[in-house]
């Protein structure tokens, strides 16, 4: 079994993704994490509310560093999104991952994403196939 903090590490180093959006793994631990990112004009859409995609890609981060905070190597096979309130694109986002059931080979994540502070603005469900376990 590969060491939880080794895989979260793995994660932090080479997701150029999550580095392009700024986003940074807090913490990351027996199935839960949490993730914030920085947003502003270049995280806006038309609106000027924070961008669909942005939103997504915080709650993924959030979802693949708790599903691989406990040293088993998991990636997604299913996500559901729901939007539950706009928001305008400037200051500080987080996501929080929790893992809420686990099976010998899936394990079933919820993910929240809001502004510190506030409500949630979008909740992820997701099913993550661990890959290995010992």
């Amino acid at each position: 079994m590969e060491q939880p903090q080794d895989i979260v590490a793995l994660i932090k180093e080479r997701d150029t993704f999550a580095h392009k959006l700024g986003i940074e793994i807090l913490e990351a631990s027996e199935g839960c994490s949490r993730v914030r990112m920085e947003l502003g004009a270049d995280t806006a859409n038309a609106l000027g509310n924070v961008h669909g995609g942005v939103i997504f890609s915080l709650a993924d981060l959030a979802f693949a560093s708790a599903c691989n905070s406990e040293g088993i190597i998991s990636v997604a096979i299913e996500s559901n999104i729901h939007y539950l309130a706009p928001l305008k694109s400037e200051g500080p986002l987080e996501a929080r991952g929790m893992k809420i059931r686990e099976t010998r080979r899936l394990g079933f994540f919820r993910i929240e994403v809001y502004p510190p502070g506030a409500d949630n603005i979008a909740v992820l469900q997701a099913i993550a196939f661990r890959k290995r376990k010992d």
